[in-house]
């Protein structure tokens, strides 16, 4: 079952996208499949774990760097998208605490390099309103002491990544 807050956190994601249009039409939804390198997998938050997403199973993995547990959603055919997990939603970003700013925020995800195209562009190629959205949603996650010590889980792996390559 959703939190409320997790519930306001994908509402403000439920209209925008990084481009004007569906942007897995753009690379033929490349994201939403095994490239080997990537994976086939999405993480989820607490409380998405109970939800009803048919399109997929979901299992308890670990992230492949950190080996942090989580519970992963594979994707096995198109979902749907009113129903897309956090992460989907945010996609090709990634949250991460700015120091600079002392609030989290949101970057590229370096692990989308191996499958978005919109990945070189960086922020700057993705709609304003996707990305302020996505520092929103992130945010008002962060305000709950379960959700950011899963974020700080998502922010080591993926800076552990940045490491490994």
């Amino acid at each position: 079952m959703k939190t409320e807050l997790l519930q306001s956190a994908l509402d403000l994601l439920k209209d925008v996208t990084p481009l004007k249009t569906d942007c897995g039409l753009y690379c033929d939804r490349a994201c939403c499949k095994d490239n080997g390198e990537a994976g086939s997998c999405v993480w989820l938050l607490p409380g998405e774990d109970g939800e009803t997403m048919n399109w997929g199973k979901q299992y308890e993995s670990e992230m492949p760097v950190t080996k942090a547990s989580v519970r992963a959603l594979y994707c096995a055919a198109p979902c749907e998208r009113d129903f897309r997990p956090f992460l989907c939603r945010i996609f090709p970003l990634t949250p991460y605490f700015s120091d600079k700013k002392q609030l989290w925020s949101v970057r590229m995800d370096r692990r989308a390099a191996a499958v978005c195209p919109l990945y070189g562009w960086g922020k700057k190629g993705l709609r304003a309103d996707f990305v302020k959205a996505a520092e929103e949603a992130v945010q008002i996650l962060a305000s709950d002491a379960e959700y950011e010590a899963f974020l700080k889980r998502l922010e080591a792996e993926e800076t552990a990544y940045r490491m490994t390559l």
